[in-house]
């Protein structure tokens, strides 16, 4: 079990806090629905207790549902407890043995059990008809139950009935169906709404030894201080304008009604039963003349099919002349489906085309990509050896040389782009699936912009746990970061920063965000960052290239490695990329 343990003054006092639900399925007060949310009176209950501190107290109530395995389980649980903020939720009635070992809240409705016994049982016409008969029944009922009190009660009588122990999550009328001879007590809603149902349900109310509570309430420990708070809310105006509808969204209005014409107390007087009777005639009624109703909707049915044939017949005489007539159009649009057959053929046949002169003008791309890179490569270490070999030139002609080197990288970084970029589309490069360190690359990252930032006087700064591993191809997941941060530098102003940062979530992911104070995207940049070959309106800052294929590659390598990428952006105060990969 889990307790916050926290008092009503500390919860007022902080304006927040959390209390904890021990609850066990009793339809309709308590339950789960299929997506897990909690359902039924005592739930809606809760929740607009909730409300209500909300706006009274200014208190933000949080609810922490505990599912107990029985409803003695909780009941004892709540009984022994010295931990304030606790309750106990599943339709408990008010009994003086249960005020001895817990505190209840007022009730909030009137509490009446009925006796019910399957058909096969006889209606009992007194207490001695049920004593002689009582040697043969056996009572379905759930353990530590107002129920159980009322059975081992007449057992103490002398009547000779067994009982039969069922699980809290059971339906006891459902029980009673399945078992011969059975009998036991079930809340008045459910028993009359079974019967609103079916009326024809093979069940009887015995009417012998109704029990009439002090009400459905909570329960707390004795500790608790919170029974005065919740008893404030239930005598609110509040909760006298929710509560009608709170309690009509589980049980039928008419059902709601009997109950609430049923008066707190020990004993059903006779004016109570005979309400109840007045109620059951009714529903009895109710099944006779649907039963009525549906034998003359069973016979207009039939009249109708007939009818129904007739027309058919009718109608298929028309349309077989019909056929006739409509035979020499299908062949006309036979004859005009084979003509567009023939031109989705040639539309085929240029498609071909198209795609053959794709790959071409790739290969040419790729060809003449190839070939430039080995002179340039010449060109940079000759210009660097000659460099070298003549330490003593003019400052102005090394400079002229360092452009040279400078302009003859950046080409080839270029180049370098262009290949990557028809790679991924063409060639469609197989990924390597391992864990990557994201601290390796960041260090990697680290030293190779370490120059370029500095010359811009912009701040790296790099943020990452040694155990954050992903899953994916480390060559990738370097060149994706490497394109982001040497945009983040190129395109942002001096004294800026640029920050990499990589979590872990809770969902098996890694979170790698790369968020600069560059100039950011307008939204005409938004809706073709991510093509090739984009030139975007920023410019860069001290006069580097831009190829327009860095933010293409970024997409195709994260996408390539089944991860996602998106970001957030405003003009004049720069970007975040957010890139989400499997973590390994």
């Amino acid at each position: 079990m889990h307790a916050h343990d926290v008092s009503w003054e500390e919860v007022k006092k902080n304006k927040e806090g959390t209390i904890d639900l021990y609850w066990n399925i009793s339809k309709p007060f308590i339950y789960q629905d299929d997506e897990g949310n909690m359902q039924g009176i005592e739930a809606e209950l809760i929740k607009g207790f909730k409300e209500y501190l909300k706006l009274t107290h200014n208190v933000d109530l949080t609810l922490h549902w505990i599912n107990s395995n029985s409803f003695k389980e909780f009941y004892d649980y709540i009984s022994e407890s010295d931990h304030n903020g606790e309750f106990g939720v599943s339709a408990l009635s008010i009994t003086a043995t249960r005020l001895k070992k817990v505190q209840f809240t007022h009730p909030y409705m009137s509490d009446v059990a009925v006796m019910i016994s399957r058909s096969d049982v006889p209606i009992f016409e007194d207490k001695d008809h049920f004593r002689e008969y009582s040697k043969n029944l056996t009572a379905i009922t759930v353990e530590a139950t107002t129920y159980e009190e009322q059975l081992k009660y007449l057992q103490g009588l002398g009547y000779n009935f067994k009982i039969d122990y069922i699980s809290s999550n059971q339906p006891i009328i459902e029980n009673i169906l399945s078992s011969e001879n059975a009998f036991g007590y079930v809340d008045l809603p459910l028993y009359l709404m079974a019967l609103k149902n079916d009326p024809t349900t093979p069940i009887f109310r015995q009417n012998l030894y109704p029990i009439k509570g002090l009400g459905y309430g909570l329960i707390m420990p004795k500790v608790s201080d919170w029974a005065t708070i919740f008893n404030e809310y239930l005598a609110s105006t509040y909760f006298a304008s929710i509560k009608d509808e709170i309690v009509g969204n589980h049980i039928e209005n008419d059902i709601y009604k009997i109950i609430k014409n049923i008066s707190v107390g020990e004993n059903v007087n006779a004016d109570e039963l005979i309400i109840l009777l007045t109620k059951e005639k009714e529903l009895q009624n109710k099944v006779l003349t649907d039963r009525a109703l549906q034998n003359q909707l069973n016979r207009i049915i039939n009249i109708g099919f007939v009818c129904l044939f007739i027309g058919a017949l009718v109608v298929a005489i028309f349309y077989y002349r019909l056929y006739r007539g409509k035979k020499n159009a299908l062949e006309d649009l036979e004859e005009n489906k084979k003509k567009i057959e023939q031109q989705q053929l040639k539309i085929e046949q240029a498609n071909a085309q198209l795609l053959d002169m794709n790959d071409e003008k790739n290969n040419l791309i790729r060809v003449l990509a190839h070939d430039l890179r080995s002179p340039i490569n010449q060109i940079a270490g000759l210009a660097e050896i000659f460099l070298i070999e003549n330490k003593k030139l003019p400052e102005d002609q090394k400079e002229l040389i360092n452009q040279i080197i400078k302009s003859s990288m950046r080409l080839r970084e270029m180049i370098s782009k262009i290949l990557d970029a028809e790679a991924v589309e063409t060639l469609q490069p197989k990924i390597k699936n391992e864990p990557v360190s994201v601290k390796q690359i960041f260090e990697g990252l680290k030293s190779e912009y370490k120059n370029s930032s500095d010359k811009k006087h912009i701040h790296l700064n790099f943020e990452c746990d040694d155990e954050v591993m992903v899953l994916g191809d480390a060559v990738f997941i370097d060149q994706i970061l490497d394109n982001l941060v040497s945009n983040a530098i190129k395109f942002s102003n001096a004294n800026t920063s640029v920050t990499l940062t990589a979590k872990e979530t809770k969902d098996d992911q890694v979170v790698i965000k790369v968020k600069d104070q560059g100039p950011g995207f307008t939204m005409a940049d938004q809706k073709n960052m991510f093509k090739k070959f984009q030139r975007l309106s920023a410019q860069p800052t001290g006069g580097e290239q831009s190829t327009g294929l860095g933010l293409s590659i970024v997409k195709m390598y994260t996408e390539l490695m089944g991860g996602t990428i998106d970001y957030d952006s405003k003009v004049g105060e720069g970007t975040t990329f957010t890139i989400h990969l499997k973590k390994a």
